[in-house]
């Protein structure tokens, strides 16, 4: 059973072993390259709500090959993409895939090689949970966010409690989170009420970690370090005045995906306005 999240800031062996892990694991960098256009969707869908079709810099924090910038051009032509990550080796394939490269920065989430109130989007998908400071690195995203700019983050939801249910249904395996059998479900499932009732009772953004397996080969989610969680995300940006714009979920269907709590949803795409 893997190691019960808890709200300590991952130390420095950690952050080591993550930032070596990324840096130089090609089969991992080899994965990533495989996202094709139909992966991004949601985001897509997002960005094409939120964004103003005008001259904008956007950044892709862990951009990987670039699939999300390639992807936002074809239907906001007029971006100047800039693509971080801290893989040279994927940060290559962007810069070799067709259509015009982006600007590629090798660089760390949690020390942004970027002037403040420099770009005016920050967007970032299936990344946050492989940070080992999230509240860190998104005070890095508020840093170089010119106002008024837009934030777009695709966010798996860990502490689901709809996903632990529909495990428990199909028998699905999750050996990252534990779930190996339908009981394993059941494990997971009472994790995440757990956590959610204390999140809900504390109203305050709760980053919780556990230590990441960094071996190669593994995907799942074993490398994530961050127990990700929407509901975090949202107070945290909502405590430093940012506005929740849309959802993928609004996006989807409306104004019912109100009456749908975070914790009964799984992975979530958000975009919020900063003024």
């Amino acid at each position: 059973m893997p190691a019960e999240p808890r709200p300590q800031v991952p130390d420095a062996d950690v952050r080591a072993g993550l930032t070596r892990f990324y840096r130089t694991n090609a089969l991992y960098a080899s994965q990533q390259a495989t996202h094709d256009e139909e992966y991004f969707s949601r985001l897509l869908a997002v960005a094409q709500e939120v964004l103003p079709d005008e001259p904008l810099r956007v950044l892709d924090l862990g951009a990987a090959s670039g699939g999300a910038l390639r992807a936002l051009r074809r239907v906001r032509p007029r971006v100047d993409p800039v693509a971080v990550d801290l893989s040279w080796a994927s940060l290559q394939r962007a810069v070799r895939a067709g259509g015009a490269p982006p600007r590629a920065v090798v660089g760390d989430a949690l020390d942004l090689p970027f002037q403040t109130a420099s770009l005016d989007v920050v967007m970032a998908f299936e990344v946050v949970e492989h940070l080992p400071d999230v509240e860190r690195a998104l005070g890095e995203v508020l840093r170089v966010l010119r106002r008024p700019g837009y934030v777009l983050l695709g966010v798996p939801n860990h502490s689901s409690l709809w996903t632990p249910l529909v495990d428990l249904v199909r028998g699905r395996r999750r050996l990252a989170f534990g779930v190996d059998t339908r009981r394993g479900a059941w494990r997971w499932w009472r994790r995440n009420a757990a956590l959610s009732a204390a999140k809900r009772l504390s109203r305050r953004a709760q980053f919780l970690y556990r230590p990441p397996v960094l071996e190669t080969g593994l995907s799942g989610d074993w490398d994530a370090v961050y127990y990700a969680c929407p509901l975090d995300v949202i107070r945290f940006f909502r405590a430093r005045g940012a506005t929740l714009v849309t959802s993928f979920t609004r996006v989807r269907l409306g104004p019912l995906a109100s009456c749908i709590p975070c914790e009964l949803q799984g992975s979530a795409v958000l975009a919020w306005r900063v003024d």
